[in-house]
């Protein structure tokens, strides 16, 4: 049986305006919503966003600046 060829899936760098604009993004749809779970959801990606801004040591692992 021949061995498997698996890829090692390698974490994603983003960029510092990438993850702005999607935080931007989540919000502007969540205010189009109405209220109920998913626009809870959408406010709550972006809270969760805005606290890993705050997190140096996640910046450094997770973005192009960072990992330079």
């Amino acid at each position: 049986m021949p061995e498997a060829r698996r890829k090692i899936a390698l974490p994603r760098l983003y960029a510092i305006p990438e993850l702005i604009d999607l935080r931007r993004q989540m919000l502007r749809f969540a205010r189009s919503l109405p209220r109920g779970p998913e626009r809870n959801n959408r406010r709550q990606i972006a809270a969760s966003l805005r606290s890993l801004f705050r997190n140096k040591a996640w910046l450094d692992a997770h973005t192009v600046e960072g990992s330079q």
